[in-house]
């Protein structure tokens, strides 16, 4: 799914395998090996020394749901470099390949596709709201 945040946020960010029928948690396979790479150096991922589970529970762009502690793939973080542009996406790509640099394949033999979403610094983005009635200053 798309990310906004305002300069200054961060953000978990984890990838999560899926088998045939759907069901997340699936982990990789010896010499499998995700990244994550944005387009430019103004989204910064970094990653954590090993994947760790989700931290919460989560619903995927498709409504499938992730619970709390399902294994991921690919865990770290997200941030903005302070040169990034407001309303202005950058694309995130995600691979999975084999240590040797060949793709990985499904059950069918097909190489599984790179999936691309984005991250765009918006201007502050709402926290809470003010106070209704006040003391005048």
């Amino acid at each position: 799914m798309p990310l906004r945040m305002s300069a200054g946020m961060s953000d978990k960010v984890f990838i999560v395998g899926r088998s045939k029928s759907g069901k997340p948690g699936i982990k990789l396979l010896a010499g499998q090996v995700v990244t994550v790479i944005p387009e430019n150096a103004t989204v910064i991922i970094t990653p954590d020394a090993s994947p760790l589970p989700v931290d919460a529970d989560y619903v995927l762009a498709d409504g499938t749901p992730v619970p709390k502690g399902t294994a991921t793939q690919f865990s770290g973080t997200v941030s903005l470099d302070p040169t990034a542009v407001d309303n202005a996406p950058v694309n995130v790509t995600e691979s999975i390949k084999n240590a040797d640099g060949s793709p990985v394949l499904n059950n069918e033999g097909q190489p599984i596709a790179d999936l691309t979403d984005t991250v765009t610094q918006v201007p502050d983005l709402l926290e809470s709201e003010g106070e209704l009635f006040g003391v005048p200053a």
